[in-house]
């Protein structure tokens, strides 16, 4: 069908609509099933970190006063309530320091899916299986969907972690539920009407709130589906839809269901975060760990740091230059680069509003210079999506530079990820037996019976607030 001159796929909700619904997983490549795991691993220790912390204080408390049906729990708190409320708060906090994974075109992936397939599955007492199964549609639909909508989509400031995430969590939600076909598709719909999230909030509580929001977001669109609540069925790529609003010139509609689930877009897709901070940061990181292990720095003797980057320094994530709380710290890639330079180190305790403060830091962060690279100066942003390196020159008292480059941050594998999980849910008050437990339940997914023996694992007895 043609539309105003181009080609518009009326089909798009119903394909997706009909993977979700009609895939079957009979077994997983372990390019899949290891990365679905390590994702959900990941985000519960990312989620019990939150839990210690103001925002963690925060959402408990808001989800006690909201109340709700005992049918699911908080992941550490154990509170009690709806799924729908578990959702959004395991999602917020599970986010909640910007610690948790990315994966391809979705943007952060546990904060969405976890959530919603725990909420759900304790509520339905679901197998490993059933929850893998849904997961893995709802990172097709998402990432299929964020792959093809456009760069312009981010650099007009929507947060992809949640307009993607709309669409992921009631693709997985619907799966849950059983949903038919048509009632996929009414789920797809009403998901469209709660995309939202905007970078503003880059640096905030709020930005949290984004993948909170995506996932109760998506089991309210399938609950609703699921009783007959009507949407329009091409909601994704009709006049007025979904990719009319979120895309632009660059978006390729028929892209989304070219090749859907094969291969799987889960497939090597999740990367799992070194830093409790924005991604955008960690390629400098990593180029400030390969000078540091050449030649130790002393910060007193810099008079100059240059760092060369693809983009518009103000467009960047982590684009905060005058940081005054831990939260904006972890969207400023001058803060990040200050303290790694200050303590040869980068982790939970670098983003207290102390630390951000300092004068040392506040200091450094002045003789900080970021500036586009003159070979992607007035490109457009499709033009340099791709490229996200940092290359850095520290220019010392004596004349000396040290210069270095790298394309992509470091992210973790293998043991380093269960290291990152066992201390995170140590922080959170988990005992070393709850801890292995965990670790062995979620390496053998497949096999567990009843996901609620997962969320008995995740509850803490002791837990430490830390500012």
């Amino acid at each position: 069908m043609m539309f105003l001159g181009r080609e518009v796929n009326m089909s798009t909700t119903e394909k997706l609509a009909k993977f979700v619904v009609e895939s079957k997983f009979d077994s997983y490549p372990e390019e899949a099933s290891s990365q679905i795991k390590k994702s959900i691993l990941d985000g519960i220790g990312t989620c019990l970190e939150s839990t210690i912390r103001p925002i963690g204080r925060i959402i408990s408390e808001f989800t006690e006063e909201l109340g709700g049906n005992s049918d699911s729990r908080l992941l550490g708190s154990g509170i009690e309530t709806s799924a729908v409320n578990a959702a959004f708060a395991n999602g917020v906090l599970t986010h909640g320091a910007d610690y948790d994974d990315s994966g391809k075109g979705f943007g952060h992936t546990a904060c969405v899916l976890m959530p919603t397939v725990l909420a759900l599955g304790e509520q339905y007492k679901l197998s490993g299986k059933a929850i893998m199964d849904a997961f893995t549609v709802g990172f097709e639909v998402g990432s299929k969907v964020g792959l093809n909508i456009g760069a312009d989509h981010y650099e007009r400031g929507w947060h992809k972690t949640s307009t993607m995430g709309a669409l992921g969590g009631a693709a997985a939600a619907s799966r849950i539920l059983d949903l038919s076909v048509d009632e996929t598709r009414a789920a797809l719909g009403i998901a469209t009407s709660t995309a939202s999230g905007v970078r503003a909030n880059f640096g905030y509580m709020t930005k949290p709130y984004h993948p909170g929001n995506s996932a109760r977001g998506g089991i309210v669109s399938a609950m609703l589906a699921k009783k007959g609540f009507s949407a329009n069925p091409s909601s994704i790529e009709g006049r007025h839809g979904y990719f009319a609003v979120f895309g632009d010139q660059q978006a390729n509609l028929d892209g989304v269901t070219e090749n859907l689930g094969n291969p799987l877009a889960i497939c090597n897709a999740i990367r799992i975060k070194p830093w409790p901070c924005c991604a955008g940061t960690h390629a400098a990181l990593t180029c400030l760990e390969e000078i540091n292990a050449e030649t130790k720095i002393n910060p007193d003797d810099i008079t100059e740091v240059e760092v060369l980057i693809s983009q518009e320094p103000l467009e960047i994530a982590p684009n905060m230059w005058d940081p005054q709380t831990g939260f904006n710290g972890k969207f400023s890639l001058w803060y990040v680069i200050a303290a790694y330079l200050l303590d040869n180190k980068l982790d939970i305790n670098s983003f207290s509003d102390r630390k951000v403060l300092r004068s040392k830091a506040q200091d450094l962060i002045g003789r900080i210079n970021i500036k586009q690279h003159n070979d992607f100066a007035h490109l457009p942003p499709r033009a340099i999506e791709s490229a996200r390196f940092n290359e850095i020159s520290i220019k010392m008292n004596d004349g000396t530079v040290l210069s270095h480059r790298v394309e992509i941050g470091r992210h973790l594998e293998g043991e380093d990820v269960k290291t990152k999980f066992r201390d995170n849910a140590r922080l959170a008050g988990l005992s070393k037996s709850q801890i292995e437990r965990l670790i062995g339940l979620i390496d053998n997914l497949e096999d567990v019976e009843d996901v609620t023996s997962i969320v008995d694992a995740s509850i803490a007895n002791v837990a430490t607030g830390i500012d």
